[in-house]
């Protein structure tokens, strides 16, 4: 087995032109069902969509934003 083999490009199996290469004779259906075999299961990544993540907390620790004063 050569290191080309064993150490696949990883682009050669994205998923927007894995069947352009498998065309092209780049790589085989079976390397390519191999590669999907070999992906990590992700399922506890998995987050519902109606999960609501706050990537821009306020800086008060509230939900609403601190007020202004007013210009009087």
């Amino acid at each position: 087995m050569t290191r080309d083999e064993e150490a696949p490009n990883p682009l050669l199996f994205d998923r927007r032109i894995v069947e352009r290469n498998i065309k092209r004779g780049l790589i085989t259906r079976k390397d390519y069902d191999k590669f999907l075999k070999s992906l990590p299961d992700a399922a506890g990544k998995l987050r519902s969509p109606d999960e609501v993540l706050d990537t821009n907390p306020s800086p008060t620790g509230t939900d609403t934003p601190p007020s202004t004063p007013s210009a009087s």
